[in-house]
């Protein structure tokens, strides 16, 4: 059988608790939580804006976690 690599943040069946997965590894989105366009019967949507304004050496923040 294959050795397949899953994002143990979409599998995991508690949203805490150790993993063998990094933590700058998997799912890239906001608290590494599903992807999804549809929003009806949402209470709150969160939509991040990357920002590094203030650093002046380090800019990354706009490549977002995939730099």
């Amino acid at each position: 059988m294959a050795n397949q690599e899953i994002d143990h943040a979409f599998t995991a069946r508690s949203k805490t608790g150790a993993s063998l997965e990094p933590t700058y590894a998997g799912a890239l989105s906001f608290m590494r939580r599903k992807y999804t366009k549809d929003v009806k019967g949402a209470d709150a949507v969160i939509w991040g804006i990357p920002f590094d304004a203030a650093v002046t050496n380090r800019p990354g923040a706009r490549f977002g976690p995939q730099a």
